[in-house]
């Protein structure tokens, strides 16, 4: 081991020490080298906003992180390089009230009032805009819909350790790759069985770039998630919230690969 995988190493032991000190903060789960860079990436598009707040990670390449970008650095404890890694690390959360977000999310405003619906709530997220998916639990109602779970904020408590291990458990039986079915399961036995308090968020706190999207009219996107092209990252920041007072969508500023919307044949009556 060399003297910098040493410090490192001491670094993480002291930072795994003063686990739990702080109330509110982010987690990245990141693994394999393509979604590292893009969590070191992404400090900088998320850290502005959190005012103050913590960013802590969790990788199973902890001592090839550079030193001074995550308040704390944490070993994945089973990685497997797919939809899986995020889900384990969310069983004993960072802190008491952990905002965790994909690598790909950057945030254009404050989220105070994220963490403040957290002290009441045991879980936040916003609706997945695909309804569709692998597997589907048949015992949970058509209503009770997935949440998008790259931005999903968790309120420390059992019934939230009961919701995460139960999600781990499901994601493992149904064999499928994806992550958000299982989650929708595990979202329903918890509500259930163990009155787990969630609340859904509206569009401006998770919005899909890949997907067709729209916005209220008179909230700014507060948290933008997809892989956006450089050139158009500022046009679209600008477009979204320039003037909140307006509806805004992708019909007006395609984002993704997947902005085809079945057309219609019928010829709208105006009179």
């Amino acid at each position: 081991m060399t003297f910098a995988n040493a410090i490192q190493q001491s670094i993480i032991k002291e930072i795994t020490m003063n686990f739990h000190k702080n109330p509110e903060g982010v987690l990245l789960i990141a693994t394999g080298d393509r979604h590292i860079e893009e969590a070191i990436q992404a400090v900088s598009r998320i850290k502005f906003h959190l005012q103050n707040r913590p960013i802590s990670l969790v990788t199973d390449q902890p001592n090839s992180i550079p030193l001074g970008i995550f308040e704390a650095v944490y070993t994945h404890p089973n990685p497997t390089i797919s939809y899986r890694d995020k889900i384990p690390p969310l069983i004993d959360l960072p802190y008491a009230r952990t905002l965790f977000l994909d690598t790909d999310v950057e945030l254009l405003t404050p989220i105070n009032d994220l963490y403040e619906i957290l002290k009441e709530m045991d879980v936040v997220g916003c609706h997945a805009p695909v309804r569709w998916c692998q597997w589907k639990d048949t015992d949970v109602p058509e209503g009770f819909c997935e949440l998008n779970s790259g931005v999903i904020g968790l309120r420390r408590s059992r019934r939230q350790k009961k919701l995460i291990k139960r999600w781990l458990q499901i994601y493992d039986e149904a064999k499928v790759s994806f992550d958000q079915a299982s989650l929708r399961s595990a979202l329903w036995w918890a509500t259930k069985y163990h009155n787990l308090r969630s609340w859904i968020l509206p569009p401006e706190y998770n919005l899909r770039t890949p997907k067709p999207w729209l916005t209220g009219a008179g909230m700014p996107v507060k948290i933008l998630h997809g892989r956006i092209p450089n050139k158009l990252r500022n046009p679209l920041i600008k477009y979204l919230n320039e003037d909140i007072n307006q509806f805004r969508s992708s019909s007006s500023f395609p984002t993704g690969q997947n902005q085809l919307v079945k057309p219609t044949k019928i010829t709208p009556n105006t009179d």
